[in-house]
């Protein structure tokens, strides 16, 4: 499990810590309105879940409370107004990404700025010294940036979004027509990849999550009482506008209006929103079922404003498992303790955590990454652990297509490379084998012949669409009739080949060679591929239920 989300520091003077259960009330120097705290903020702590520093968008804090960083363009008064991400190439620099709104801010307006800091040396580089940030001239800024790990568990999708229309000199549009703008930091940096238009309107207040699983994204939309629903592509960073789910406040009334925090269960099936309401008006909480084939809104609690500006404020799902609840001006959090559960059993606790005396909640929660992958996992994700691994796969793959011959180990394999898998391996009751496929020969012609070398590759394929074979290594290629001692027949390498993790529906290739130093080794042989794995983990199967049981209540 990552630890990079186990330290907390929010609101005035607020923290938590969760090495312990339930986390830890804790301090930090996070200062109240004016100067900041009021809304994003954003903490990060190293693998072993020790606290690096925070910031709340314009200032950077380490964890002896020093300042290492100041003048960034985030604002206090901005949902989202920064994040910190990890750079994938250097374990001791992250990026400090920051943005403001036009509401409460004033012009110029930062649409997406920030540095990259070493927690070694505490220097800072401006992002704009690095990149060439895209035009903003057409647009108006919006309170909202997330970030989510991509699939090979070593890169990551930033995403922010933006409203058409330019910024004025007073102000800007606050609520106008959508624009997702989507950027890449990879070990080479960070690139702007897309613009997209959302096709509907945004309002600059109200948080964009994305899911743990990273396959959807969700946008409190504020005054227009609604969240939107996108499905994301975490290892293409594809976001599909098409399959845009609208789900709006049931009731839209003065007291019940305005979206405004919202994040997703551990299991990425639920969802969960929060309506942002002034003055001494009851906050409320929806769960929304993802899977339903009607989706629809439960209320699963109603909060009292103990005097705050507005009731509720962030969503924030904590590295324990448990969503978080901000209350405004309040010296405690509530939390949904079992965010998994469908309905009234997810259990909402108004007052789950009291904070340390003299310190408050204000409406934002650190903006996390929602999907950090394992630290066991070394950030290498199923390619491997060198860098480039996955690019190195690639081109393993290319070369394997253009060998003319292809054998598989097993005729119910699919063929390699294939672009989608149907099998389910829990419900098709089969062998958990992954499939093997030989590839050689450089024309219809070709032939492995004596004093040769011959270049193949074989290749592993996952055919599952709901398993990841964990700790997958090749352990031994040889021929048999083992008849020939190794100064005439060499295959290599010939043992100990690791391919580690083979997520579902994927395919690794890897190159061998097999040198023929002899005149008399013709014949007829079976070309052997010995492997292990050490489990297999389950991609796909529903977390949650419901057990029944008839019972019958007797007349006294």
């Amino acid at each position: 499990m990552s630890k990079i989300n186990q330290n907390w520091a929010f609101g005035k003077n607020s923290g938590l810590d969760f090495s312990t259960t339930p986390p830890s009330a804790t301090t930090s120097v996070m200062p109240s309105p004016p100067g900041g705290g009021n809304e994003g903020c954003a903490s990060i702590s190293d693998t072993n879940g020790n606290l690096l520093f925070y910031t709340n968008g314009m200032t950077v804090w380490d964890n002896t409370h020093t300042v290492r960083a100041t003048g960034l363009l985030g604002d206090f008064s901005s949902t989202q107004s920064a994040i910190i991400v990890p750079h994938p190439g250097n374990k001791d620099e992250y990026y400090v990404l920051t943005m403001d709104g036009s509401s409460n801010a004033n012009p110029p307006f930062n649409h997406f700025n920030g540095i990259i800091i070493n927690v070694t040396t505490w220097t800072s580089t401006p992002l704009s010294s690095i990149i060439n940030l895209p035009n903003t001239s057409k647009y108006s800024p919006c309170e909202k940036l997330t970030a989510v790990q991509h699939k090979n568990c070593k890169d990551f999708w930033v995403i922010t979004i933006l409203q058409k229309g330019g910024d004025s000199p007073t102000t800007g549009v606050v609520n106008g027509g959508g624009v997702f703008r989507v950027f890449k930091i990879t070990t080479n940096g960070i690139t702007h990849e897309y613009d997209l238009d959302m096709k509907v309107n945004i309002h600059e207040l109200g948080y964009l999550k994305g899911s743990p699983d990273g396959s959807r994204l969700a946008v409190a939309n504020g005054t227009n009482n609604n969240v939107h629903v996108f499905d994301l592509d975490n290892s293409t960073g594809q976001i599909s506008i098409s399959s845009l789910t609208t789900i709006t406040i049931p009731i839209i009334t003065t007291n019940n209006r305005s979206t405004y925090g919202v994040e997703f269960s551990p299991n990425s099936k639920l969802l969960y929103y929060a309506n942002l309401v002034s003055g001494r008006r009851n906050g409320r909480i929806y769960q929304v079922d993802l899977t339903a084939t009607t989706i629809t809104s439960t209320q699963v609690a109603s909060f009292n404003n103990k005097g705050g500006r507005y009731a509720l404020g962030a969503l924030q799902l904590g590295p324990d498992g448990k969503i978080y609840i901000a209350k405004d001006g309040e010296n405690s959090l509530g939390a949904i303790l079992d965010p998994n559960i469908i309905g009234q059993a997810c259990d909402v606790n108004e007052n789950y955590i009291t904070l340390k005396k003299d310190t408050l909640c204000y409406l934002g929660l650190p903006n996390l990454l929602p999907n950090p992958c394992s630290d066991e996992d070394c950030g290498c994700g199923c390619t491997g652990c060198n860098e480039d691994s996955e690019q190195q796969n690639e081109e393993l793959i290319e070369r394997a297509k253009t060998k003319y011959t292809i054998v598989k180990a097993d005729k119910n394999c699919s063929d390699p490379f294939m672009e989608s898998c149907s099998l389910n391996a829990i419900t098709e009751k089969i062998d958990f084998e992954p499939c093997f496929s030989f590839h050689w020969g450089d024309g219809a012609n070709d032939q492995i012949e004596e004093h040769d070398t011959e270049v193949f590759y074989l290749t592993v394929c996952n055919s599952f669409k709901d398993i990841t074979y964990n700790g997958l290594r090749i352990t031994k290629v040889s021929l048999t009739p083992d008849i020939h001692p190794l100064e005439k027949i060499q295959i290599v390498p010939d043992r100990f080949i690791n391919i580690d993790c083979l997520a579902p529906c994927s395919c690794q290739t890897r190159e061998f060679a097999m040198i023929n130093r002899a005149n008399d080794t013709a014949g007829n042989y079976t070309l052997n591929v010995e492997y292990c794995f050490e489990n297999i983990t389950l991609e796909s199967v529903n977390t949650s239920g419901k057990a029944t049981f008839p019972l019958e209540i007797t007349e006294d």
